[in-house]
């Protein structure tokens, strides 16, 4: 099934405070490759790929600024990531792979992940910015309408498909 949209138009975001967490640029090593498959693993690539997959999936996006792309980590072990692709030309920014082990789900982790690709976003002069994401992934919906990005209907099938989620979420249309 096609992904759905969520778009956000700049705005004054304010980079959480990550408290006991580290948020730490992605430094492109192979250490942080596996780190970065490990994580992803569960929940966006359907099991453990290679360091080809991350090439493919990290670098067709446009280019990717590794002072943009984060691991979080939770008592030194890595737990979450996500990368923030900015189209300088265009001044639009794409949230990409946003991923935590399950073992950290629950934590908040997702919603400063939210938050500080907003910051980042609008930190690098982006007007706007958009993610994709999945029906069945109704709690990072939840988290990215906090952070401001609001369901894209403009496909009317993917009108309907934003009904049902919002309806499940108790979202004033």
């Amino acid at each position: 099934m096609e992904q759905l949209i969520m778009r956000r138009k700049k705005g004054e975001a304010v980079p959480p405070d990550w408290g006991a967490l580290v948020c730490r640029a992605f430094n492109g090593s192979d250490t942080d490759i596996n780190a970065w498959l490990d994580i992803v693993a569960e929940g966006l690539t359907g099991g453990r790929q290679d360091s080809a997959f991350f090439r493919e999936c990290m670098f067709s996006h446009g280019e990717l600024e590794y002072d943009k792309f984060f691991i979080i980590e939770c008592e030194g072990m890595p737990a979450a990531t996500f990368a923030v692709i900015c189209d300088h030309k265009k001044r639009e920014g794409y949230v990409h792979m946003v991923a935590c082990k399950p073992e950290f789900r629950g934590r908040g982790i997702g919603t400063k992940m939210a938050l500080h690709a907003a910051a980042v976003l609008d930190g690098s002069g982006m007007e706007t910015a958009y993610l994709t994401t999945d029906d069945f992934r109704v709690q990072a919906i939840r988290t990215y309408l906090r952070a401001g990005f609001v369901p894209d209907t403009s496909d009317p099938g993917h009108r309907l498909r934003w009904e049902k989620i919002l309806d499940a979420l108790e979202v004033t249309k």
